[in-house]
C-alpha cells in the first residue's frame, strides 16, 4: 500500500476513535505517525526560530493533535508578535504564520522606548538596534504597570504608522511628531532643513509631497532663509511661514 494512502486511512480511523472516546483517542494521538518532527514558520525579522519553538513548547514528544487554539494564544502574548496563525500539516508538520509588531516611532517614558503603530511599548533596544524613528510628544506618561501608552498618543502612534505607510521618504526627513494647535492637527518636524509641517490627521501622501514641493520653492527663492513652517491644515493651499506661529500645541 503507497505511504500517502496509508496516511489518509490513518487519519480517517483516527477521526472514528476519536469520536468513540477520550482514551482510545488519547493513545492514538500519541504514535509515532503523528510526532511533530517539522514545524515551518513564516514572517520572522526580529525573533528566532528558537524562540518561537519555546513559546509553543515543541518537544520531541508533541503531535500534530496538540490544541492550535493555545498554541496561537501563547505566541500572541509574546509583546514582539501582533498574530499567529498555526496549523496542520499531516502527518508531523506544522505551520506556523506569524505577523510581528515593528517599532514606528519612540516615546520618552523618560527614557526612550520604541512603540509600535497601536502605541504598545516593544521590548527592543534603541541602543543596540539602529533605529531611524521620530520621537513622539507625547502628552503625559502611561499608566504604571501599562505597556500601552495613554489613548491620545496611541493616535499619534497610528498617524506616524500612517504617514510611514503613505510616504516612507517624507517620515524618514521627520525627527519628531507632536499634537499641533487643534486636536485633529499634527505636526511633523524635520531636523534638516529645521522645518515644521502642519498636517490634518488622514493627510494623503499626494498632501506630502505638495508640503515638500512649497518648501522647495520657497528655498529656491531665498536660500538664505529657509521657512519655519509649511502649513498644509488647509484644503487646495500651502502656507509658508518665516515663524513658528500656529505650530506647537497651545494650553
Amino acid at each position: 500500500m503507497r505511504r500517502d494512502v496509508r496516511i489518509i486511512l490513518g487519519t480517517v480511523l483516527l477521526a472514528g476513535l476519536w469520536t468513540g472516546g477520550s482514551r482510545v483517542a488519547e493513545a492514538v494521538t500519541s504514535l509515532e505517525t503523528f510526532r511533530v518532527t517539522d514545524v515551518r514558520i513564516s514572517g520572522l525579522e526580529t525573533l528566532d526560530r528558537g524562540q518561537i519553538l519555546a513559546l509553543m513548547d515543541v518537544t520531541h514528544e508533541t503531535t500534530v493533535w496538540g490544541d492550535l487554539q493555545d498554541w496561537e494564544d501563547q505566541l500572541e502574548r509574546h509583546p514582539l508578535l501582533a498574530e499567529a496563525r498555526v496549523r496542520r500539516q499531516m502527518p508531523r508538520t506544522l505551520v506556523v504564520d506569524l505577523v510581528e509588531r515593528h517599532p514606528v516611532a519612540l516615546a520618552p517614558t523618560p527614557t526612550l522606548e520604541p512603540v509600535d503603530r497601536e502605541g504598545a511599548f516593544l521590548p527592543l533596544d534603541p541602543a543596540e538596534r539602529r533605529m531611524d524613528l521620530p520621537i513622539l510628544d507625547v502628552q503625559e506618561p502611561p499608566a504604571p504597570g501599562s505597556r500601552l501608552l495613554p489613548t491620545r498618543d496611541r493616535v499619534l502612534a497610528a498617524e506616524v504608522a500612517r504617514l510611514m505607510d503613505a510616504d516612507t521618504s517624507f517620515l524618514q526627513m521627520v525627527s519628531e511628531v507632536s499634537w499641533g494647535p487643534s486636536r485633529a492637527t499634527v505636526v511633523a518636524r524635520w531636523s534638516e532643513p529645521p522645518v515644521d509641517f502642519l498636517l490634518a490627521l488622514g493627510a494623503p501622501a499626494s498632501r506630502l509631497r505638495e508640503g515638500i514641493a512649497a518648501l522647495a520653492d520657497a528655498m529656491a527663492r531665498e536660500p538664505e532663509q529657509v521657512p519655519a513652517v509649511i502649513d498644509l491644515r488647509y484644503a487646495d493651499q500651502v502656507v509658508v511661514r518665516r515663524n513658528h506661529k500656529g505650530a506647537t500645541e497651545t494650553p
